[in-house]
């Protein structure tokens, strides 16, 4: 059940723990690909694909015929605490209840999850349905595609099903590290599940959240697909000017 890790995302893992231990101060220039390469055995590619990541996630910046700089902490991607959705109700005082509607082991998805997650059929993928009650109405509905922590067996989680009431504290039970995430937010059409689960009318508008979540080396361990009641639920974000 385990899922091979990209050479790449070991590598991106090592860099990021040098950063981490202050082996660079923010402002100065890394060592070149090649260099990175011939220190750590492996291919400069590996290097290059490990590199783009971390710049993608704020962490270096390229600059043209300079080399690869650690960026300053208030030049990197701006970042907001990360909770489970249902730890996002709870944090606004809200008595949220989960009902996990279904949970199975998958080898066959859309292609948008294993592009979210990196991974392709036959490699396996927990999926689980939620949906989040709120003084006895329905908030939201989940669906979230889970990498499986080594050695978790299928027919354990069906029978304690309760462990999916937090999703992240899952993954930390099973050793798996939760680091960071990124999400997107839209507006979208409700569909028949929304009206039946929701208990919405046909002509209500949905906020969709998509969210990959990543470990601590920058693997995504979980894709989700999380869809608000739109009479329900607002999305709120405190803004300060600098």
């Amino acid at each position: 059940m385990k899922t091979a890790v990209p050479l790449y995302q070991h590598l991106k893992g090592e860099i990021l723990r040098d950063i981490q231990a202050g082996r660079w101060r923010p402002g100065d220039q890394i060592p070149s690909e090649t260099e990175l390469a011939q220190e750590m055995g492996v291919s400069r590619i590996t290097v290059r694909q490990a590199i783009a990541d971390l710049v993608s996630l704020g962490y270096l910046a390229k600059r043209q015929g300079k080399g690869t700089f650690l960026l300053p902490r208030n030049e990197s991607l701006t970042a907001s605490k990360l909770r489970g959705f249902a730890e996002e109700l709870r944090a606004r005082g809200w008595p949220v209840k989960m009902d996990v509607r279904g949970v199975r082991m998958m080898t066959t998805y859309p292609q948008l999850v294993a592009d979210q997650l990196r991974i392709r059929p036959p490699a396996q993928v927990i999926q689980i349905r939620r949906i989040a009650w709120v003084e006895h109405q329905p908030v939201f509905r989940e669906t979230s595609y889970l990498i499986p922590p080594p050695k978790v067996a299928l027919d354990e989680l069906q029978q304690h099903m309760d462990v999916y009431n937090h999703i992240y504290g899952f993954f930390e039970q099973h050793g798996v590290r939760i680091s960071f995430g990124s999400q997107q937010i839209s507006a979208t059409r409700s569909v028949y599940e929304d009206m039946v689960e929701l208990g919405i009318r046909s002509d209500e508008p949905i906020l969709m959240i998509r969210r990959v979540t990543s470990d601590q080396t920058g693997t995504p361990v979980e894709f989700s697909e999380v869809r608000y009641a739109s009479s329900r639920y607002q999305f709120e974000v405190s803004l300060v000017r600098e």
